[in-house]
């Protein structure tokens, strides 16, 4: 399918069509300021020019509270899979990438999750190509780029008043053909105008030299370092629940007379409960253990069990933490 282009003004006409065949998320800026992933109702206005979502894409497929099981008056019966189709407008590549990620832990381990499963399957993906990245932002260093197309069923670039579509699926060829009576045809100047508008802001991110940081990891596990990050690390979870990658979870039953739910729920490996035992042992029981297994897993077992960075350089953890810490600095800092 040729890429097309609409009129920023004309792509709620998009919105109302696309719900005719299911929900549709987009971004909306919230009372505080930060965008979020929302579910859109006829007449919303998307934010084109919003950054990264607050929660990330992840938690559309992966939420951060989820009930797996109902048990009620001596019966048992598991949550029903989702069944409801889903557009996503205006997710950003690093996290169209990330799921990527999540794919490797949810559907190509065993056993396969279902409802992560099943909601892959229900949802189309348009990711809005980056064309104003910030300072902390840095998903070149991954291979990717503010206009990377990968994992995404459309990619969606704004020319400033325009909004050039290309499809990169089946599941995206048949999105756009529900909407191409909006749609007018791409021509040569407006496709060169989108790879030009990426292309600069590619240039303008930070450049991460990540050749052989797994093997500088392992060598360095003992090091002081990890000491000295640990002590400013306040275990608020932070990093971890902004991160569209990190994907560590909690299993509860929540009961009140004998009745009751089991739910998995977000969990994060700063937390001082996150490895303890019922013996009253932690195998990790400083911030400087903590600390040094965030790194340890995104940057040197990830690539050893799975053969990928478990980073897309989203640069939220770097926006979001309290204390300032910043994982590119302590890269660079494990290479000495």
């Amino acid at each position: 399918m040729e890429p097309s282009v609409i009129s920023e003004k004309r792509f709620s006409n998009v919105v109302e069509t696309l719900l005719e065949h299911g929900a549709v998320f987009g971004p909306r800026r919230m009372a505080n300021g930060q965008v979020a992933l929302v579910r859109l109702a006829l007449g919303d206005v998307l934010d084109f020019s919003h950054g990264n979502a607050v929660p990330p894409l992840k938690a559309l497929f992966f939420p951060q509270r989820e009930p797996l099981l109902v048990f009620e008056n001596g019966e048992t019966r598991e949550a029903p899979l989702p069944d409801e189709r889903v557009t996503v407008l205006g997710a950003r590549p690093c996290d169209v990438a990330a799921l990527g990620d999540l794919d490797e832990i949810f559907l190509q381990t065993e056993p396969v999750d279902p409802y992560y499963q099943r909601r892959r399957q229900l949802t189309t993906i348009v990711s809005f190509a980056c064309t104003s990245p910030l300072s902390t932002c840095f998903c070149t260093s991954f291979g990717a780029g503010p206009g990377a197309a990968h994992g995404a069923d459309v990619l969606a670039t704004n020319l400033g008043g325009e909004i050039l579509l290309v499809a990169c699926t089946a599941k995206g060829e048949e999105s756009i053909s529900r909407v191409e009576h909006s749609l007018g045809h791409a021509d040569q100047a407006q496709i060169d105008a989108a790879e030009a508008t990426t292309r600069t802001a590619a240039e303008r991110m930070t450049r991460l030299d990540l050749d052989g940081i797994d093997a500088a990891l392992g060598d360095r596990f003992d090091d002081p370092l990890w000491a000295e990050l640990g002590e400013v690390c306040i275990a608020c979870g932070t990093c971890s629940y902004l991160c569209p990658t990190c994907h560590c979870f909690d299993i509860t039953d929540e009961v009140k007379n004998g009745n009751g739910v089991r739910v998995r729920t977000w969990d994060c490996c700063a937390y001082p409960l996150f490895t303890a035992h019922a013996s009253g042992h932690n195998p990790r029981p400083t911030q400087m253990e903590r600390w040094r297994q965030r790194m340890m897993h995104k940057f040197r077992y990830a690539v050893q069990n799975h053969g990928r960075f478990f980073c897309v350089g989203c640069g939220r953890c770097i926006r979001g933490c309290p204390v300032n810490l910043d994982l590119r600095i302590a890269l660079e800092r494990t290479r000495g």
